[in-house]
C-alpha cells in the first residue's frame, strides 16, 4: 500500500449518450475521499492530501472496521430529499455536525496486499461491493449504477434534481490523478470552481462583501472569469468575510485592469469557491454566478475553466507510453453528430487506421474534437491542404487542394487563391469550426497543414518556421540545434515558440504579427540557419539537396514562402504511434525529449495539465526592427 493516492478525475462532456460496455452512475454532490484501511486504522483524506479524518470521524470510524487492508474511492456526502446529496448540510457538518454522514463509495484500488488498478472497473466494483455488503454498515454504501443506458440515468438525474451523472468505461483500468476519457461527467447544471481573488465593497443595505472577484488559471496565470454576489445570507457574508481577512494583499493577482463597480479588496489567490451559474459568454466571463460552498478540498493551483469535450465514440486511446497496445474498440460503422448547428455524417468509423495499434478512424475524429478548442485557433482563416490517407498510414495517400463546391457541404467556408503555376483560382477549405474539422478528418486527413499565412493577407506570414529535419542522425543532435537556434534569436532578444514535428524533427516558430512578407521572412530565418550552422558545423546542414547533408541535421529555411505548409500544433502525424506535433516549453528541450512520448493518447492529459502553451503565439510580439535590420543588412 503506497503512502498516498491520487484519486483519478472524470473529463466534462456536453451530452449524455448510451453506450454499451459503459456504466453509469449518481454524480454525488460532496467530498471526494480517499480512504485508506490498514491493519484496522484508516486515513481519510482529500486529493490534495487534506485530512478528513478529524471532522468526518462517523465515516474514519466506519471503514476501521472492515475486516481488510483496502484503499476505496468514494464521496463523503449528506443524503438529502429524494435520493439527493446535500451539499449545503455537509458545509455545515463542521460547526452544526447535524447530519447523516455517509461514505458512498465507488471504487477500490487495493486489497490485502494486492493493487487492483490494472483490473478493469467492473471487476473492481464486484469486489467492491462484497466489501461493502460485509461491513453492513450505512455509514458506508456501495455506488451503484445501471450498464448501457446514459441518456435514461441522465434524465432521471435531471428530474430528481442531482448533479449530473459520471460515466465509467466498465473495461477501463484505473489511472491516479489523470483526468480520463475513461471516466466522463454529464452535468445537470452549470459548475466551475473558481479561485476567489478579491471582493468588492458592498452596497447599500448589504454588510461585509459585495460580490467575489473570481478567477481561474490559464497557461500558469491567473484570469479573470466575473464577478460574483449572489448565494449569500447575512451570516454566510459575515463567515466569509473573516476567512478572507488573512489573505488580503494590495497586489492584484491579475496582469490586466479588472472593472468594478466598486472599491476592490485584493486577495492572495488561494481560497477556492464553487458557483453554479447559466453559461458562459464570449469573452469567458461567468453569466449569473451563484456562490454554492467553499472548496477548501481542493489547491487553488488546480483551478482551470472546465470547458466540455464531445463524448468519444469508442474506447479511447491510452497507450501509457507504449505504441503498440492495442488501445482502440471499434466504434460504430456511421454516426452523426450535431456541431456548430450542422449536421455532420461521419463514416467507416470503426476502419483502422493505425494497423500495429489498431487505432480507428473513429478514435481519431474523437481525437480531434476533444482538442478543438486549442487547435481550431492556430486554423482559423488558413487555407489547409489536405493530405488523405483514406486507408490509414498503411495506405496510398494524396494531396487535396481545390474542393468541388458542388459535392461538398454548402456551409463549409473556403478561400478562393489564385495558383500561378495552375493559372487558375482554387478553392481552398478554411477550418474555423469544429464541424469542418471533423468533416475533414473523416476524409482521411490524418494531420492538418495550415498556411503559415491567412488567406486574406497571403504574402504575410505571421510566423517565421525553422524547420530541423535529421538525415541519418540521432535525435539528440535535433536537440542541440534547437538550443542553438534559440541562443541565436535571444541574442537579438526574439522570442520563439517550439514544438516537435510529430515525425522526426522540431519545429521553431517565430512570431511576426503579419507585418512582414515572406520575402524578408525567408531572409531572416536564412541567416538564421547560417549562423546556427556556423556554430554547429560537424552535425547541421542548410543544404537542399539530400545526398550533400548525410549525417546532419537539415536547417529548412525554405518553408517561409507563400502556400508553403506545416503541419499544425496538435495535428497528429501518420506515424507508427499516432505521434502528435506537440507544443513544448523550452525547458523540456533536453536529451531526454522522445518524439514517441507525444500521441493521441496522452495530449489530453498534457493539455489538463499545462495547457496550450501556443495560446499565446498570434498575441506575442517581437522586436521587428531586429528582423529588418539583420535582414536589410
Amino acid at each position: 500500500m503506497k503512502e498516498f493516492y491520487k484519486p483519478m478525475l472524470a473529463t466534462l462532456v456536453d451530452a449524455p449518450f448510451d453506450r454499451p460496455g459503459w456504466i453509469f452512475e449518481t454524480k454525488w454532490d460532496g467530498y471526494r475521499a480517499i480512504a485508506q484501511v490498514e491493519d484496522g486504522e484508516a486515513a481519510l483524506y482529500s486529493r490534495n492530501k487534506l485530512s478528513f479524518n478529524e471532522i468526518y470521524a462517523p465515516v474514519v470510524a466506519a471503514v476501521e472496521r472492515i475486516p481488510h487492508n483496502v484503499v476505496l474511492d468514494g464521496e463523503v456526502i449528506i443524503p438529502g430529499k429524494g435520493g439527493k446529496s446535500d451539499f449545503q448540510a455537509l458545509q455545515n457538518f463542521k460547526t452544526t455536525r447535524k447530519g447523516k454522514l455517509t461514505y458512498v463509495v465507488f471504487d477500490l484500488l487495493y486489497l490485502d496486499g494486492h493493487s487492483l488498478e490494472d483490473l478493469t472497473l467492473l471487476e473492481r466494483k464486484t469486489l467492491l461491493k462484497q466489501i461493502v455488503d460485509q461491513l453492513g454498515d450505512p455509514a458506508v454504501k456501495f455506488s451503484g449504477h445501471v450498464e448501457g443506458k446514459g441518456i435514461q440515468q441522465f434524465e432521471k438525474a435531471r428530474k430528481a434534481g442531482w448533479e449530473g451523472v459520471i460515466a465509467k468505461n466498465g473495461g477501463s483500468t484505473y489511472a491516479e490523478g489523470g483526468r480520463s476519457l475513461n471516466w466522463l461527467k454529464v452535468k445537470v447544471l452549470n459548475r466551475q470552481e473558481a479561485v476567489i481573488c478579491g471582493f468588492t465593497a458592498p452596497r447599500g443595505s448589504r454588510k461585509n462583501i459585495g460580490a467575489l472577484i473570481l478567477g481561474v488559471y490559464e497557461n500558469g496565470a491567473m484570469r479573470y472569469i466575473g464577478h460574483c454576489g449572489g448565494g449569500f445570507n447575512e451570516t454566510g457574508l459575515k463567515d466569509l468575510h473573516t476567512k478572507l481577512q488573512p489573505l488580503v494583499t494590495n497586489t492584484s493577482p491579475f496582469k490586466g485592469k479588472i472593472k468594478t463597480n466598486m472599491p476592490v479588496t485584493w486577495l492572495k489567490p488561494q481560497l477556492v469557491c464553487e458557483v453554479k451559474f447559466s453559461e458562459w459568454t464570449n469573452n469567458g466571463h461567468l453569466r449569473q454566478p451563484i456562490f454554492i460552498a467553499l472548496r477548501d478540498d481542493k489547491p487553488a493551483k488546480s483551478v482551470i475553466r472546465e470547458k466540455p469535450r464531445h463524448a468519444p465514440a469508442s474506447k479511447p486511446v491510452d497507450m501509457k507510453g507504449s505504441a503498440k497496445k492495442e488501445t482502440a474498440a471499434p466504434a460504430e460503422k456511421e454516426r452523426v453528430l450535431k456541431l456548430n448547428g450542422k449536421s455532420v455524417t461521419l463514416t467507416n468509423q470503426q476502419k483502422i487506421y493505425w494497423p500495429n495499434e489498431k487505432i480507428t478512424k473513429g478514435a481519431l475524429v474523437d481525437y480531434y474534437l476533444s482538442v478543438a478548442e486549442v487547435i481550431l485557433p492556430h486554423l482559423k482563416d488558413r487555407a489547409l491542404s489536405l493530405n488523405r490517407f483514406p486507408n490509414g498510414i498503411a495506405g496510398p495517400n494524396f494531396f487535396q487542394k481545390d474542393l468541388d463546391l458542388e459535392s461538398v457541404p454548402s456551409w463549409l467556408k473556403t478561400a478562393q487563391v489564385w495558383s500561378e503555376s495552375s493559372n487558375r483560382t482554387i478553392d481552398y477549405l478554411v477550418c474555423n469550426n469544429e464541424a469542418t474539422l471533423a468533416w475533414m478528418v473523416n476524409l482521411g486527413c490524418i494531420e492538418i497543414n495550415p498556411w503559415l499565412s491567412r488567406f486574406r493577407k497571403p504574402e504575410y506570414p505571421d510566423f517565421i518556421v525553422i524547420d530541423l529535419d535529421p538525415n541519418d542522425i540521432a535525435f539528440e543532435h535535433v536537440i542541440t540545434t534547437a538550443i542553438e537556434v534559440r541562443k541565436v534569436l535571444e541574442s537579438r532578444g526574439i522570442d520563439s515558440f517550439v514544438k516537435t514535428s510529430g515525425s522526426r524533427g522540431m519545429h521553431i516558430y517565430i512570431p511576426t504579427g503579419a507585418k512582414h512578407p515572406f520575402d524578408t521572412c525567408k531572409l531572416f530565418a536564412e541567416f538564421v540557419a547560417t549562423e546556427v550552422n556556423a556554430r554547429l558545423p560537424e552535425t547541421t546542414s542548410i543544404i537542399r539537396t539530400k545526398s550533400k547533408r548525410k549525417e546532419m541535421v537539415y536547417i529548412d529555411f525554405l518553408q517561409n514562402r507563400s502556400g508553403q505548409t506545416v503541419a499544425a500544433p496538435y495535428s497528429v502525424r501518420p506515424k507508427p504511434g499516432a505521434t502528435v506535433s506537440a507544443p513544448l516549453e523550452w525547458k523540456e528541450v533536453t536529451k531526454k525529449l522522445r518524439m514517441e512520448d507525444y500521441h493521441m493518447g496522452n495530449i489530453g492529459k498534457r493539455l489538463d495539465k499545462k495547457g496550450d502553451l501556443w495560446a499565446n503565439i498570434l498575441t506575442a510580439k517581437n522586436d521587428l526592427k531586429a528582423i529588418l535590420k539583420v535582414t536589410e543588412g
